[in-house]
Order: C-alpha cells, then structure tokens, then sequence
C-alpha cells in the first residue's frame, strides 16, 4: 500500500478513535465530578424512624403463621395506611408480599393515597411541592429494575425531577431517581459502549473501537515509515 492510502485510512481511524475519546474524556469527567451518594439520590430522602410501640396489640406471629402456612418470612413493622402509622406483618413466600394488620390480621392493599403519604414522609424536599403517583405493573422505564415490579412511582415537581419509587405490595422505598442520576446513566452508557442495557463492559462496539485503535496505531507507524525510510538517489546522467 502506497503512502497516499496510509494518510487516508489514518485520517478516517483518527477521527473515528478521537470522536470517541472526546466523549470518554466528557463522560468521565461528569462521573468523577459528582459524588456517588448524591448520584444515588440520597439527599432526597430521609430514614424513617418507625420503633413499634410497646403497648402495641399485635396477633401472635403463630397466628400469623397458621393463617399463612407458605410463609418464607414474617417482619413486623409499620406502614402509614390511612395517613396514621400502624403496626402491620410483612408475609413473605413464594407467591409474593403481603400485608396483614397486625391486630386483626386483615390484608392491605396500599392505594394511591397511601402511597403518596408515604412518599411525602420520606421526601426531603418542599412539602408543598407537587407530586404525581402512578402505579406501574408491567414494562418498567428503562431507569428501574424490572425485577422490582409492581411498583409506585411518585414523581415530585421539583428542579431535580426527583422520583420514588415504592414496592406496591410493602409501601417500602426501593429506589430513587433524578435528573442528576439520568445524566450519569446516559454517560455511563457512552463511557461502556453499551447502548442497550448499560450494563455490559465488553460490547462488541468496545471490542471494535479496541480494534479500530490498534489500526490507527498501525497506521501511524507505516506513515512514520514512509517519512523517514531512506531514499534512493537518483543517478545523473552524464
């Protein structure tokens, strides 16, 4: 291959190699710029602390237990419902979560209300903020894990575009999400190469970038080749 064609391929694989190095330098300096706990959202929220009273009237956890022979796990702990905070069993098995009222041991389920006073108790933003609650069963956004379906999402009008999200059976907080961990998501997904599921570091894109790198080097080394090889002198006529 003649010297022209070396620039040619050398000058394509640059820009390939340099437009991509251009977003790894953006994408992680985005990443190193913020801290982790705030990218996860944990300014957001507070801890809730629920200790269950002493004089509390609860069933048995052997009532409980004869009333849900299936069960895997049996928590009591306590759950706003109705906008008051009451003691409740957390019934675990194989079929899914249950709440039981921990005196009578009905079952509840969380409506919209609940869960947006939940969500407003955990939230540490304004009070007056606006909120939105949605419950979601299926096709979960691309920021959640849909592994943790059904869910609420509560998503409060603010300047960081906070949401919530709670377990549908529990009430209990699973995740949180704003606009700040958006971006990092989308960077992260640049810095990967994985346009898909984000969560793959050896993309076949990757692999090819890899090999796109190694022939701009290549490149580069033929051209220093043809630059400074020796050249033959050309004899005089006489």
């Amino acid at each position: 291959m003649n010297p022209r064609k070396w620039r040619v391929w050398h000058r394509w694989l640059s820009l390939i190699v340099g437009l991509q190095l251009v977003v790894w330098s953006i994408s992680g300096a985005y990443m190193v710029y913020f801290d982790l706990s705030f990218i996860h959202g944990n300014h957001l929220v507070k801890e809730l602390e629920q200790p269950i009273a002493k004089n509390t009237l609860n069933s048995p956890i052997s009532w409980v237990l004869e009333q849900n022979p299936e069960a895997t796990s049996v928590r009591l702990i306590q759950q706003w419902i109705d906008g008051s905070l009451q003691p409740v069993y957390s019934v675990e098995s194989k079929a899914g979560t249950q709440l039981l009222m921990a005196e009578s041991l009905e079952p509840i389920e969380l409506d919209r209300m609940d869960i947006g006073y939940i969500a407003r108790q955990h939230y540490t933003g304004d009070e007056n903020t606006k909120a939105q609650v949605s419950f979601i069963e299926d096709k979960a956004p691309g920021e959640l894990n849909p592994a943790l379906l059904p869910v609420w999402r509560v998503d409060f009008n603010d300047m960081a575009g906070a949401t919530l999200y709670f377990s549908a059976a529990t009430g209990e907080l699973v995740t949180k999400r704003h606009d700040f961990w958006r971006m990092f998501d989308f960077f992260w997904m640049l810095h990967i190469m994985d346009y898909q599921d984000r969560v793959d570091i050896e993309t076949w894109w990757l692999k090819a970038f890899s090999i796109a790198n190694g022939l701009f080097l290549i490149s580069g080394i033929a051209l220093l080749y043809f630059h400074y090889r020796p050249r033959k002198r050309r004899r005089r006529s006489v």
